[in-house]
């Protein structure tokens, strides 16, 4: 029998140790801890090898496991800058310590070539107007800090523009009136400015300014139908990148068991 060269062991050996290097992966990064309400145990972790050919990622689902080996779900769950995820659990007296993490990440790319990102200029001169209709994504400009006024002001005034915007856009009216209700309860001055987003199909990877590659307009309202952006009439820029997520481009991999931190 024939003995294997020693060079071709060597390029097996080197070959398995390339490909794993440049594995996708999902590490544990810290965990921060914030006691200024209630405490608040946030569990972060990052992104190596980010894949070649994509240039988006989201978290689609995590729970944690504590020392009990009981399945925690979390509060809220984040990507940060398109490289780490932030998993918030609340902690009470009775909870138990943390040990693992498990969840599923998903990876996909965007760009103009592909029509997934559709960039709107002149935001602030199409207030109540359809900004963007297509595949079950519908998008409008509200004045948020307008129609506060008119609500506090003139009632009917209010409901009578409120049935327009719905009637002129074609929107669902629970939703938005449910939204506008949500919205109004946490209303901000500073965010006086919204992007209402019909979106069933959870296709909108996100909205932002066009400061940086990262100025993300806030989210307000997110459910399994609608999302809602903020942003103030002072921006600048007074344009809005929508980013669409596109199925086809889709890669997702599962994390299992990251061990947290003894520390």
């Amino acid at each position: 029998m024939k003995k294997t060269p020693i060079k071709l062991i060597i390029l097996f050996i080197l070959t398995a140790f390339l490909a794993q290097s440049q594995e996708v992966k999902i590490e544990y990064d810290r965990t921060d801890m914030d006691t200024s309400d209630v405490i608040q145990q946030t569990v972060k972790l990052r992104v190596v090898n980010f894949p070649s050919d994509k240039n988006r990622c989201e978290l689609i689902n995590a729970f944690a496991t504590d020392v009990n080996n009981q399945k925690i779900t979390p509060e809220y769950f984040l990507t940060q800058a398109n490289r780490e995820f932030w998993i918030t659990f609340e902690q009470n007296k009775k909870s138990k310590k943390l040990s693992s993490i498990n969840g599923k990440v998903r990876f996909f790319t965007i760009s103009k070539e592909a029509e997934t990102i559709i960039e709107v200029d002149r935001v602030l001169e199409k207030i109540n107007k359809t900004i963007y209709s297509k595949n079950d994504i519908k998008i409008i400009v509200l004045d948020l800090e307008s129609l506060v006024s008119k609500k506090e002001k003139n009632l009917l005034e209010y409901k009578t523009e409120v049935a327009s915007i719905i009637k002129d856009n074609k929107l669902n009216q629970k939703w938005f009136e449910d939204t506008l209700k949500k919205s109004f309860e946490n209303y901000y001055k500073l965010y006086n400015m919204m992007i209402y987003c019909e979106d069933t199909k959870n296709r909108i990877d996100d909205i932002d300014s066009l400061f940086t590659e990262y100025s993300k307009y806030p989210e307000g309202v997110k459910n399994n139908f609608v999302k809602t952006f903020l942003f103030s009439r002072s921006d600048s820029t007074n344009m809005a990148r929508i980013s669409i997520k596109d199925p086809k481009t889709f890669n997702e991999i599962d994390f299992k068991e990251l061990i947290l931190d003894e520390d």
